[in-house]
């Protein structure tokens, strides 16, 4: 792999008061810009560029020719915490809502398409992020090139799957490693993950406080808090057969319902789950994801019914 350099920066969010915390890595010879976006309880800064073997996605897209941004919205990783995460949680409603994160991937995307000279961006997004990158893409389809969904949780109200109960959850790093499997992933890279979030701790903190509302938004009753109907973009979804969280049949109903997309897509990710990215067999979504980025706009002409 090529080597390049990652910035890292906080930038102002479109909203006053708050910044958000940005990793930048552009491509030797650019031809497009990919935004990233996270889920419920990993920060972008903490898993887009791994440093172990192959598994940074951002410095894989970077070497096919994609300056890449990752972010971590509000109450995540790097980026600007609320009041609310530092009182009891008890009583309160979630943090963190889909819809109050739009000024921040605004920012970013803005940031991106003038960094890069661009007038739409990419964006990838993964689980919880898929609400974010998608509501965002349905409210400014002109800025978004194509959007790429992997693994999202879609028409799924379950709200005894993660009650989401209090501002926020506590979550030790031991929890981390309470699924390990030593068959689908290495340890290395769940240490480097575990390290990555924590990065933004105090150093006597033992746990993290992460936001509520992401559980909200993909289980809550009125999931899905995003419309489907009003995205434009060419859209590919991804999901792993042995995704548990994303379901076969949540993705045919996000499928029904991209019906205004330019094209659409499904992509599955065979033996791999729903974090992917962390385990032995990521290469087959980094793959997925470069080629449908780099395809010719003709080839994307066709749909998946």
């Amino acid at each position: 792999m090529a080597r390049l350099e990652r910035e890292e920066m906080r930038i102002p969010s479109q909203e006053p008061g708050f910044e958000v915390f940005v990793m930048r890595i552009r491509a030797p010879n650019p031809k497009g810009a990919v935004v990233m976006t996270h889920g419920a309880g990993s920060p972008s800064s903490a898993i887009w560029d791994l440093r172990h073997k192959d598994y940074s996605l951002m410095r894989n897209l970077a070497c096919a020719g994609f300056d890449t941004y990752a972010l971590d919205v509000r109450g995540f990783g790097g980026s600007t915490k609320m009041p609310g995460l530092k009182t009891p949680p008890e009583g309160k409603q979630p943090l963190v809502r889909a819809a109050e994160t739009m000024p921040d991937v605004g920012a970013v995307v803005a940031f991106a398409q003038r960094s890069s000279n661009v007038e739409a961006v990419d964006i990838f997004a993964w689980s919880w992020g898929c609400d974010v990158a998608a509501m965002y893409a349905s409210r400014h389809p002109k800025s978004i090139r194509r959007l790429v969904l992997f693994a999202p949780v879609y028409d799924r109200r379950w709200p005894s799957r993660h009650i989401a109960k209090g501002a926020w959850r506590a979550m030790p790093k031991s929890e981390l490693f309470a699924f390990f499997d030593a068959a689908r992933e290495e340890r290395e890279v769940l240490e480097e993950i575990a390290t990555g979030m924590f990065r933004f701790s105090a150093e006597n903190e033992r746990e993290l406080r992460l936001p509520n509302g992401p559980y909200r938004d993909i289980y809550g009753v009125d999931a899905p808090v995003w419309s489907a109907r009003r995205i434009e973009a060419h859209t590919l979804v991804l999901r792993g057969d042995q995704d548990k969280a994303s379901t076969a049949q949540s993705v045919r109903h996000l499928l029904r319902d991209l019906s205004r997309a330019r094209s659409k897509r499904e992509t599955i990710l065979k033996g791999l789950g729903h974090f992917a990215f962390r385990e032995r067999g990521h290469a087959a979504l980094t793959t997925a994801v470069i080629a449908f980025l780099s395809a010719p706009e003709a080839d994307l002409s066709t749909s998946t019914p």
